[in-house]
């Protein structure tokens, strides 16, 4: 048995339906299809469409009705709705008389209580044999589950052809061992709700995920295609991400001058950036994703392909499930490399002093200057008797904070991590790969060696060491000072100490 649980005003319901059309012929007398209806509360005409449908099921043309409300979901009216009822031949008189009938209103109220009970949150949702399915399936996809079930099988959940990423803007180490390749459409309001929770898994997990971007515009979307221009014209200035975030930031004004003003925030090369906003070549790349895409069963936005096993739509607690998984078997198996954790030297003070303080800090957060002015306080008021160890604890909800770690780490290797870090905390916040640069230039790095250990996230495994050193030692914020296995957390944790 397929149940759905559908939105007759949802696009992504409405494209559904003809591969539901096509498997409940292919497939009738032999698989149960069953319609529950789970109009979305900013939906408003949707239950007035399902008691349409009700309403032709009395005369046995349900599925009929149900195909012509989807040809045009965005134009329900009891207009339309009589229109169809003529074309497929009801009895008028007893079609209008079933669209006031109590007895059916009760019946949107009860799907509507199934579906919470089932946690349905989204539409289309099927519930296959007690298994639920979240977002637009492919019908390749629901093919392939349908004939499972009918033979017992387990379900097929790896997509077997290849990605290619070799043009994919990506955070994170190629070598990581789980892959998320996401397909997203720039307007599509649900890739912009899993953007910030998505770079929050990333940052999370330092070293260990690798995101890949595809360009997936969908048709019904009429900005999206020039969105998806702009942020990989910005990618070939080297600010792909940060284009990516004002366009979800800002997905009601994607017009060609909103681009342009996005270009001018990030202090883009405004002719370049133009002139490659109608590149044939990034158009091409653009066509190459949405294919890509297509050929391996992707229908809706976003798609995320997790060492190649399809998930459709965001969910955040699926995707770490994936993380957690994929690298507990990386543990477990034995390996003849193992990943150096780089030695950086990050203490300040003499190596036998009476106090050793432990500071775990984020370099993007405020707290962290007000910290390090009453650690200078301390330095001064204790001279000779305190040493400090720097401990790297970048916060998953600072944007760029792994970036600026890194690049702190990256300056540390060439004995000027205390430095930059003056530098960074003068002012605190999350940085761009620009800002980085000039601090860069100031402190007089070599910057091909650090934007090559950077970009290869040479330092990431000290920052996932320090991270994890922190859970099993309880620290939990940022920031926190360790004195003797004694934590003090705050700004006002040294005061403890006076």
């Amino acid at each position: 048995m397929v149940v759905e649980f559908a939105d007759f005003q949802c696009p992504f319901c409405a494209s559904q339906a003809q591969d539901l059309s096509r498997l409940r012929t292919e497939y009738s007398g032999k698989v149960t299809f069953v319609f529950k209806n789970f109009p979305l509360p900013f939906h408003q005409q949707s239950k007035e469409a399902y008691l349409a449908a009700l309403a032709a099921a009395r005369q046995g043309k349900f599925w009929e009705m149900h195909d012509l409300i989807f040809t045009d979901p965005q134009h329900l009216s009891p207009e339309n709705f009589d229109r169809y009822a003529l074309k497929l031949g009801l009895s008028m008189e007893e079609f209008r008389g079933a669209l006031v009938d109590p007895t059916e209103l009760a019946a949107v109220d009860k799907d509507i209580a199934e579906g919470k009970a089932l946690d349905v949150t989204a539409t289309p949702t099927f519930v296959v044999d007690g298994h639920k399915l979240v977002g637009r399936q492919s019908y390749e996809r629901l093919k392939q589950i349908i004939e499972a079930e009918i033979h017992g099988e387990s379900w097929p959940t790896t997509i077997r052809t290849d990605i290619d990423l070799a043009n994919a803007p990506s955070q994170g180490p190629e070598s990581a061992p789980v892959t998320i390749v996401e397909f997203a459409d720039f307007q599509c309001p649900y890739c912009a709700q899993a953007a910030q929770p998505l770079q929050r898994l990333i940052d999370a997990n330092p070293g260990k995920v690798r995101l890949a971007f595809k360009n997936f515009p969908l048709n019904s979307h009429a900005d999206s295609r020039l969105a998806h221009m702009a942020a990989l014209a910005a990618k070939e200035q080297g600010k792909f991400w940060e284009m990516h975030d004002l366009i979800y930031a800002h997905q009601h004004t994607l017009k060609r001058s909103d681009l342009l003003r996005f270009a001018g925030q990030l202090h883009l090369d405004l002719a370049r950036f133009q002139n490659d906003l109608d590149s044939p070549q990034l158009k091409a790349r653009i066509d190459g994703d949405k294919s890509e895409g297509e050929r391996i069963g992707v229908v809706a936005t976003p798609t995320f392909i997790v060492n190649g096993e399809a998930i459709s739509g965001f969910l955040a607690e699926k995707l770490q499930a994936k993380i957690d998984t994929q690298n507990a078997a990386e543990d477990k198996q034995p390996s003849e490399t193992v990943v150096e954790i780089p030695v950086v030297n990050l203490s300040l003070g003499p190596e036998d002093a009476r106090l050793k303080i432990e500071w775990y800090v984020d370099l993007t957060s405020p707290l962290a200057a007000e910290s390090a002015v009453a650690l200078q306080k301390f330095f001064t008021a204790h001279p000779g008797e305190v040493s400090v160890e720097f401990k790297n604890f970048p916060l998953s909800t600072h944007r760029n904070a792994g970036l600026v770690h890194e690049f702190a780490l990256a300056a540390g290797a060439q004995g000027k991590f205390w430095q930059v870090e003056s530098l960074l905390l003068a002012d605190p916040k999350p940085k761009d790969r620009k800002e980085l640069e000039v601090i860069a230039s100031q402190v007089q790095l070599d910057q091909k060696t650090l934007w090559t250990e950077v970009d290869a996230h040479r330092y990431a495994p000290l920052i996932s060491h320090d991270l994890a050193e922190a859970k099993q030692r309880g620290v939990s914020g940022t920031p926190t000072f360790l004195v003797s296995g004694k934590k003090l957390d705050g700004v006002d944790g040294l005061a403890a100490l006076q």
